[in-house]
């Protein structure tokens, strides 16, 4: 059966834009909320702390708007599902200030917490396809919250119009994050893990305290830190505000900045730790500039631990159980956030400011410990026997950046796209390149092309055979063989021809006389003789010989030679490997495999997936 690609934007950074302007969508209008509950209160003719009381309501209503995203994922497209929502709810929160009466006000409100339900779990969910994804989409997430807390400033006087531009700002960024991004191929149409299932996954299971803890930090440190502002310093109106905005710039610079702590789950202990220290700093603070510096500390830190634990515990998962690990996650996490606030209003009301604040950091500290618990799926796995790592390729008529595949011995896997010749010659050592490239532990960055052949580590095989154009194909084969070190040349050579009967049939015919199709066989010939541990197949994988060249892939793979074939995705390569990816400029793009009517070559390892930077 045909498997139709789906279609991508033209540019890399407009993939990457797409997740990074969702995430930014949701904390302007929410945050503006948050900041203007007193203000608020005045023009809506309620108490402040009943505007408080309905934006956490909300927060609880996004958490519950998220179960019907799930529901419908394998038969929607999550992203642009996200993105209607998101649009809807800023447009809500925009009437909210439009017409201040209790029951516009009151049913906008909570009517933008039901549609942003989707904002907590599927920004992250397409940054976690992509290494340093989530520490961009946590900058932005950063970045929006700046925006709210300046606007708040700006617009004290009239908060009504302060939600009008909020709520339009978020609109804007969700349609324009609807406009850029794709999903990832296989992302719609297909079954998505369910949430109860993803509770008995260990290292989900173990990260949900963390996230919980993380969302605590942030909860307790900004709402614990605005009001010791305004009852220890006496600061009133917007003044509170500002001390915020103004550190919420460093904020952003130390998320982006930091952004490579993002990468790894052994950050997480120190990061939380750090968000511990805010609270302490602000209740110690001998003035509200120092304990405005809690903010710029506990928010970014916040941050770079949502980021590190999605890269380490989202990442990893395969596409259909990443949306509702993030959904389960990002449930944590806001309920950490309303925990962290209810305990610090708890505790004010029996003792000091300082001392409430101060005690909230315990849990984040108690926290630290069971980071060490959250390792991610491939702390168990061996490593993979081909490791590409942050490979570029400036040069050439697909120029690849930041790309990574991960393969298992014995693993067939299908390169298409404008990239897929580049990524394999660059693989073979014929494209300058940089980056990592480890095969069985064997570093082959230092290596030409000549020496990973000559070591049997890998070799290229393209519609051009090594064989010069005037030599029989039986004596180019034995010139082969003998430079591969063979005892035997010309016995080698015959081996390999009785491999091939149509080409054994031309052994006495020069190679150059040869049309394509031969010329195919020929390499292949050749590759056979080489013995590779990684069999780069390039373009040569189709056409009327298609069956002769998949079952000496299949031999070889099942001796755990590990097979890449680039060239275009059609159903019989589909139904030949056991994973396929789409090769752009910047980006690895996973296409779905269907059922293959006969069966595949099973992997000698298993297969740690492939990533997209």
């Amino acid at each position: 059966m045909t498997v139709p690609l789906p279609p991508v934007p033209r540019h890399a950074a407009a993939r990457t834009a797409g997740p990074v302007l969702l995430a930014a969508a949701g904390p302007p209008a929410g945050g503006t909320v948050l900041l203007l509950t007193d203000a608020l209160g005045g023009v809506v003719k309620v108490p402040g702390d009943v505007v408080t009381y309905m934006a956490l309501t909300g927060l609880v209503l996004a958490c519950a708007g998220l179960f019907p995203l799930l529901w419908t994922a394998g038969r929607r497209r999550p992203h642009r599902a996200a993105a209607a929502c998101g649009a809807t709810a800023g447009l809500a929160v925009a009437l909210a200030g439009l017409v201040p009466a209790v029951p516009v006000f009151a049913t906008a409100l909570l009517a933008a917490g039901v549609l942003a339900g989707p904002l907590l779990a599927v920004p992250r969910a397409c940054a976690a396809r992509s290494s340093g994804g989530p520490a961009r989409g946590q900058a932005a997430a950063l970045a929006g919250l700046a925006a709210a807390a300046w606007l708040t400033v700006l617009r004290s006087a009239d908060p009504g119009s302060a939600l009008l531009i909020a709520g339009g700002c978020a609109a804007a960024l969700a349609a324009a994050a609807a406009l850029l991004a794709r999903e990832a191929p296989g992302e719609s149409g297909r079954s998505v893990g369910r949430v109860r299932d993803m509770i008995g996954v260990r290292e989900v299971k173990a990260s949900l305290p963390v996230y919980l803890l993380v969302g605590w930090v942030a909860g307790s440190s900004l709402m614990g830190g605005l009001h010791l502002l305004t009852f220890r310093w006496d600061l009133i109106g917007e003044e509170p505000v500002r001390h915020l905005a103004w550190a919420l710039l460093p904020a952003v610079a130390l998320a982006v900045l930091g952004r490579r702590a993002a990468g790894t789950a052994q950050t997480v202990p120190w990061l939380l730790l750090a968000g511990a220290a805010a609270p302490i700093l602000m209740a110690s603070a001998p003035g509200p500039g120092t304990l405005a510096a809690g903010f710029a500390v506990a928010l970014p830190a916040a941050g770079l631990a949502v980021a590190a634990l999605d890269t380490t515990v989202l990442r990893p998962l395969p596409e259909p159980r990443r949306l509702a690990a993030a959904g389960l996650t990002g449930i944590a996490a806001a309920g950490g956030g309303l925990a962290g606030f209810g305990c610090a209003a708890a505790l004010r009301a029996v003792l000091a400011e300082g001392s409430a604040l101060t005690l909230t950091a315990l849990p984040p500290i108690v926290g630290a410990l069971l980071a060490l618990r959250v390792r991610g799926p491939g702390s168990a796995q061996p490593p993979p026997f081909l490791d590409v790592r942050d490979l570029a390729v400036p040069r050439g008529p697909a120029r690849l950046r930041r790309i990574g595949l991960r393969m298992a011995a014995g693993e067939i896997v299908a390169l298409s796209g404008p990239g897929a010749g580049t990524l394999a010659a660059a693989l073979a050592g014929r494209t300058p390149c940089k980056g990592g490239i480890v095969l069985g532990g064997a570093d082959l960055t230092a290596l030409d092309a000549y020496q990973r052949m000559a070591l049997g580590l890998c070799h290229h095989a393209g519609p051009e055979p090594r064989a010069p154009g005037e030599s029989p194909v039986a004596v180019g084969l034995a010139a082969h063989a003998r430079a591969m070190g063979h005892a035997d040349p010309g016995a080698a050579a015959h081996s390999v021809l009785d491999v091939f009967p149509s080409l054994r049939k031309l052994a006495g015919e020069p190679a150059g006389a040869l049309t394509a199709a031969p010329k195919g066989l020929l390499s292949l010939a050749e590759a056979l003789l080489t013995r590779p541990r990684l069999l780069l197949v390039d373009g040569i994988a189709g056409g009327p010989c298609a069956t002769a060249v998949h079952a000496v892939l299949r031999r070889l793979a099942a001796t755990g030679t590990a097979v890449v074939i680039a060239g275009p995705a059609t159903p019989e390569i589909l139904a030949l490997v056991h994973r396929a990816y789409a090769v752009e400029p910047g980006r690895i793009a996973e296409i779905p495999v269907p059922a293959a009517g006969e069966p595949r070559p099973p992997a000698v390892a298993r297969s740690t997936g492939g990533s997209v930077t």
